[in-house]
């Protein structure tokens, strides 16, 4: 669907929904790509339920690391007890929303579609920075000392 008409379809529905600015909606959630469609919010939490559940996912490996999971063993081990249970509460309230996802999938309402979308967007950008703080320890955490990759290799073998 072409730009100006998804921006067309979803101003009508944020009218009548009380939806959030479409470009603010567009520079979070990328919606101006979506497939054409008739359900057009639906598409919407759809976009939306996937970025819950990658960001959740990274998140959960963190916290219960698989073993053969080289980077999150890594990654893990710079987060104290305290940032654990910060980064857990984090997790809870993406996993709220992702459930709350698929229960307006399931209902299949235009209201539920739109208070979802709203609720999850009245929250993103605190999230997000909670995000992005954990994110920036990761990502720190490869700059470590070369000495550290014989503690990850010791977990392989």
């Amino acid at each position: 669907m072409p730009t100006k008409e998804t921006e067309k379809q979803y101003n009508e529905l944020q009218k009548k929904h009380k939806l959030p600015e479409f470009r603010e909606m567009d520079s979070e959630f990328e919606i101006t790509d979506l497939e054409e469609t008739n359900f057009l919010l639906m598409a919407i939490v759809r976009r939306i339920s996937e970025r819950l559940d990658f960001y959740s996912t990274m998140l959960e490996e963190l916290l219960q690391p698989d073993t053969g999971n080289l980077y999150a063993m890594h990654e893990t081990r710079y987060f104290d007890e305290d940032e654990k249970k910060q980064m857990y509460g984090l997790y809870a309230k993406l996993m709220n929303f992702n459930r709350q996802s698929i229960e307006a999938s399931l209902v299949h309402n235009e209201k539920e579609e739109a208070d979802f979308i709203s609720s999850l967007f009245n929250e993103w950008k605190s999230l997000k920075q909670e995000l992005l703080r954990f994110v920036k320890k990761m990502r720190a955490s490869w700059k470590t000392e070369e000495a550290d990759i014989k503690e990850d290799l010791g977990y392989l073998g």
